[in-house]
């Protein structure tokens, strides 16, 4: 997996910083990746497909970190899939193969 310092992603500076942050303030030993087409500079739009990595984040900490996004940047598709590093999905061990770490 990369890092975003370097690999290009198409999410904006602000909106990483938001998203990061908004998650960290919940659980500070998260980790945080970008996947899908947001990773792929030779692609255009797509969805915002971030996987969590989290002991201890809750549903609805989920929501409010997506709340917090769409105050920012407004209403858009944001996908959040939420897991704990012990046991990982197989779902996330294959996102985590080309995910980007914010």
């Amino acid at each position: 997996m990369a890092t975003v310092t370097n690999h290009f992603v198409r999410l904006s500076a602000p909106e990483m910083k938001r998203l990061k942050e908004s998650i960290l303030k919940h659980d500070p030993n998260a980790t945080v990746y970008l996947f899908g087409s947001r990773t792929d500079p030779d692609k255009k739009g797509g969805d915002i497909d971030i996987v969590i990595l989290s002991r201890v984040l809750t549903h609805q900490e989920i929501r409010a970190v997506r709340l917090e996004f769409f105050d920012a940047f407004g209403e858009q598709k944001l996908d959040i899939v939420l897991d704990t590093p012990e046991t990982l999905g197989n779902f996330t061990k294959l996102i985590l193969q080309k995910a980007v770490k914010l």
